[in-house]
Formats: C-alpha cells, sequence, structure tokens
C-alpha cells in the first residue's frame, strides 16, 4: 500500500535511516526491476511517496526481512540440494500450479488440472514441477511436449494459443526421428524467491533435454510463445529467435513466437554448445557398437603349403605316396 506523507511527518533524517529508494531496494534484494515492481504491486512491499521530494521510499525493515529470507533460502539449498526435485507431478502438483498461473495469467488461457492430467495420457511427460521439500510445496513448473505438426504451424502462427490445444495433440517423445518441441508454459511462484526458483527450474529443464538425449530422444527445435516481459527477457536471454510478432488479443499485451534451433553447431549459447558436443558423443559411440568387435576375430594357423619337389607338384606328389 502506498501511503502519501509530508517531510512535517517524516522529516529527511528519517527516511535516510529508515528507508531505502527503489534503487537501493532493488540492489539489497538482487532482484530484475520488473521482478521488484511486481511485488510492490501485490502489497508485499509497502511504500510511501513524499510529495516535496517527488521520490517513493521502502522501508528498510521489510526490504531486509526479505532479503534475509532470500539469502537463507539460496544457503541452505546449496547445502541439502535435494531440497529441490524436478518431478513429474501428482494431482495435488497440479492444482498448486494452476494456482500459480493464476497469478500470472487470465482465466480465459488458464487450463485446468483435470485437462492436464488428460495431457499426460497422451505424453507422460509433458509437465515438470520444481518442489520444495521442505515445505511440499511447487514453486514452479513447465510444460513442454511434441505437437502434432499442424498445431504447431498454427501457434507459431500465432493463429491460436495454448488454452486451445487438445490433449489429443500431444505427441510423446520417441526416438524414431528428430523432434520439435513447443513450451506450452514455464512459470515460477512469483516473490522475493522468484528469480531463484526460475534459475533453479531453468537448469533442471536444460538437464532434462540433455536426459532425453542420453534416451535417444533427439530434440531439433524448441518453440515457444511469450506473453510478458519475464518471458520475453528469457527466451532472448537463451538466444531464441523471433519468428512472428504481430498478435493483438484481449487480456495480452503482446504475443510474441520464438525458435531455438538445437542442430546449430555455429551458436555460441553454452546450452547448444553442451548439447551438440553430447548428441555427437552418442552418435561416435553408436558408430563404435557397429564396428565388428576384434576380440571376436579367430585367426587360423593352417601349416605352409606344400613344395614341389624335383619339379613334381604336391598333389601328384600325394598320388605317388598313395600308389605306394
Amino acid at each position: 500500500m502506498n501511503q502519501v506523507l509530508t517531510q512535517a511527518y517524516h522529516p529527511l533524517g528519517e527516511i535516510v535511516q529508515n528507508y531505502y529508494t527503489a534503487r537501493e531496494a532493488i540492489k539489497k534484494l538482487g532482484i530484475p526491476k520488473s521482478t521488484f515492481y511486481d511485488l510492490v504491486k501485490a502489497n508485499e512491499i509497502p511504500s510511501i511517496t513524499v510529495p516535496s521530494r517527488r521520490q517513493v521510499f521502502y522501508p528498510k525493515q521489510r526490504i531486509d526481512e526479505l532479503a534475509e529470507e532470500r539469502a537463507s533460502l539460496v544457503s541452505e539449498a546449496e547445502r541439502t540440494p535435494e531440497r529441490f526435485v524436478f518431478v513429474l507431478p501428482q494431482r495435488d502438483d497440479l492444482e498448486q500450479l494452476v494456482d500459480i498461473e493464476r497469478m500470472y495469467f487470465h482465466e480465459s488461457i488458464i487450463v485446468s488440472p483435470e485437462e492436464q492430467q488428460e495431457q499426460l495420457s497422451y505424453n507422460p511427460e509433458v509437465i515438470h514441477v520444481l518442489k520444495d521439500t521442505k515445505t511440499n510445496t511447487v514453486v514452479g513448473g513447465v510444460s513442454l511436449s511434441p505437437l502434432k505438426p499442424d498445431v504447431l504451424e498454427k501457434l507459431i502462427r500465432l493463429e491460436i494459443d495454448e488454452a486451445q490445444v487438445k490433449p489429443t495433440d500431444y505427441l510423446p517423445y520417441t526416438a524414431d526421428a528428430p523432434l520439435d518441441c513447443y513450451v506450452i508454459d514455464f512459470v515460477v511462484r512469483p516473490g522475493p524467491n522468484a528469480t531463484y526458483y526460475g534459475s533453479k527450474l531453468l537448469q533442471a529443464t536444460l538437464d532434462y533435454f540433455i536426459e532425453l538425449l542420453n534416451r535417444g530422444v533427439v530434440i531439433r527445435s524448441i518453440y515457444a510463445s511469450v506473453i510478458s516481459t519475464f518471458g520475453e527477457r528469457l527466451v532472448k536471454d537463451l538466444h531464441f529467435t523471433l519468428i512472428q510478432s504481430d498478435w493483438a488479443r484481449e487480456h495480452e499485451a503482446f504475443r510474441h513466437s520464438y525458435v531455438l534451433d538445437l542442430e546449430n553447431v555455429e551458436s555460441k549459447t553454452r546450452f547448444i554448445q553442451k548439447y551438440v558436443r553430447q548428441r555427437r558423443n552418442l552418435e561416435r559411440k553408436k558408430k563404435a557398437a557397429q564396428k565388428p568387435d576384434s576380440s571376436m576375430i579367430v585367426e587360423l594357423d593352417f601349416p605352409p603349403p606344400l613344395a614341389a619337389v624335383d619339379g613334381v607338384p604336391p598333389l601328384k606328389q600325394r598320388t605317388d605316396l598313395a600308389s605306394r
């Protein structure tokens, strides 16, 4: 809640001593500017406005509490990395995930837990959640899958949105041929720890692509559509390429489609470089396994051939010996 106060009630000395500016608060929390203002908008961080200074201030006590909470979480997670797990969801996890989505998206594009469960019947690995095992709380989730080609094309061209994708449009991960995948959702619980949750979820998702590769499932391209500044920042950080952006729809300020080419051997993106290296290593191992095993080759030690004696051929010699 923002309060407008005069300096008569809050002298400059008290403001300096007990309040942070936005720049100071953001630095103290170690979070993006957009996340900070999201917390202010959600009343997680109160503020005061001093008209004479035309500036907004934020209570040091609240900022310091949030900073300490975040530092404590990160410190404990480093000591006990098993606290956060990347797993397939149970029904309760799906309900928590939908609750998080409602904090960001309009109800018209929210997919119910029931429909998400139906998606899992067509691709059992379509949804993963990042879970805090200490509190049994879902702190983030990602939904990605191969889709029917015509549906994927419509999403890329911004002709439909994710809520219009039917469970039957989802395809399982297979090792038959390289696949194109679409990121349906990538979301983390909002709050001062959102950046940390986001980094954990992203790393787990990238590791999952390597896991699929080790199982023989090759991903050729990853497609995504973004409708938030968080999503826009994420795909740009990963060096996705913009495909299309001409979208105008109620409840969304924008919608842009992007692609990440995992077969780009010249990419400077560390993840793609790692993916390409791992794919090459697996292909080399596969070729080596297909070569005949030299240890199975048996060399037969035959005696040297008989030589001619006095011009008589070996076979003739045998005949002469037999006649004797």
